[in-house]
């Protein structure tokens, strides 16, 4: 089940690295303008040292935003943000040695376009880095504070006032990417409220019905079949409606978050659960054996047991009875659920509070 966090990370690096795509188009162009530009003034291997190097830069840049298109869960959201910060930090340094190296001090028309570029850079970078403020501020002060000091070092009046206008701009930038980072946020956290309302049960915060079906049909789909038990669990509550009547709906929903809170407890971190509606609940379970999904139907039944020993409501025994539906072959998901409610109906039938299996 994906947290607010896990969203908000996952939605920060998939934006900068598709703002990324632009980003490396126009470094790739401005630095092959500069350094065809420079030839006039500065030695050819210096120059074509730090186009090769950023030229190189750019390709390997490239090829990973290429993989994390292609398949994005080969890495963790926390590695591809720091490769992005890396590829970024490493753009940024680029543009600083600019600043370094090939400032002219004789020809000024050559200064201005040396002070423009990481200048601009750092004014375009605000929209597609600064997502990630981190990312955005690496970029800015290692393009940008090595261009300020070189320019007050000249030690004219002129080149002094020009390096207090460069701290000037990036005080504005560091701002106008503050205010649009904070933007884009509540932007991604309204999403994920919405998202959640749409795909969770309002009271106890397991998946609803409608999202677990899609996320059977879309892991099954990219599951292999051979050596793999698909396994739903169907959790019916006994004995519910009595507590209910007996104490109320408020205890009622109190038992509810309560058995929600066990079933998640119980699940190992590739299991998804679902309230299926009224006292009823379901996992999916996709293992080597039908000895898993059984293991955690165990541990389920048992934790429910001892919940029942602590309720106050001694009178009203609250219980469950569990059904287990799978299959070691491609299956439709109403099919497997259809043979997990049997079984269920049929652990009710047998005496309750036990676990009954079904293949199909």
């Amino acid at each position: 089940m994906t947290t607010s966090k896990q969203w908000k990370e996952e939605k920060i690096v998939s934006l900068l690295y598709k703002n990324g795509n632009g980003a490396m188009i126009g470094s790739v162009t401005n630095i092959a303008i500069i350094s065809a530009v420079l030839l006039n003034i500065f030695p050819a291997i210096e120059i074509f040292t730090w186009f090769l190097a950023g030229e190189i830069l750019n390709l390997v840049r490239y090829f990973a935003h290429k993989r994390y298109f292609k398949d994005s869960t080969r890495l963790s959201t926390q590695t591809w943000l720091l490769l992005s910060r890396i590829f970024t930090t490493l753009s940024g340094l680029l543009y600083g040695l600019l600043a370094i190296f090939f400032f002219s001090s004789e020809n000024h028309l050559y200064q201005m376009l040396v002070i423009l570029l990481p200048a601009g850079m750092g004014a375009a970078a605000v929209g597609t880095h600064s997502i990630d403020l981190l990312t955005y501020r690496l970029f800015l002060f290692l393009s940008v504070v090595p261009l300020v000091i070189r320019v007050f070092l000249e030690g004219t009046e002129a080149h002094a006032v020009t390096s207090a206008m460069l701290c000037l701009l990036m005080l504005i930038m560091l701002r106008a990417a503050k205010q649009y980072h904070d933007v884009m946020i509540d932007n991604i956290e309204m999403n994920y409220s919405l998202h959640y309302r749409a795909t969770h049960d309002g009271l106890v915060g397991l998946l609803n019905r409608e999202e677990f079906r899609n996320i059977f049909n879309a892991t099954v789909a990219s599951t292999p079949i051979k050596n793999s038990t698909t396994s739903i669990i169907f959790i019916d509550l006994d004995n519910f409606k009595n507590l209910n009547d007996t104490f109320g709906h408020q205890a009622g929903d109190d038992a509810l978050i309560k058995i929600s809170d066990i079933i998640r407890s119980s699940l190992r971190k590739s299991d998804t659960a679902a309230r299926f509606g009224g006292d009823e609940f379901m996992i999916l379970i996709q293992s080597d054996s039908i000895d898993e999904a059984n293991v955690v139907a165990q541990k389920i039944l048992d934790k429910i047991k001892y919940f029942q020993q602590e309720l106050k409501q001694t009178t009203v025994k609250l219980g469950a009875s569990i059904g287990i539906g799978y299959s070691y072959t491609s299956i439709e998901y109403t099919d497997l659920l259809k043979a997990a409610d049997q079984a269920c109906y049929k652990a009710k039938n047998d005496g309750k509070g036990m676990i009954c299996l079904k293949e199909i």
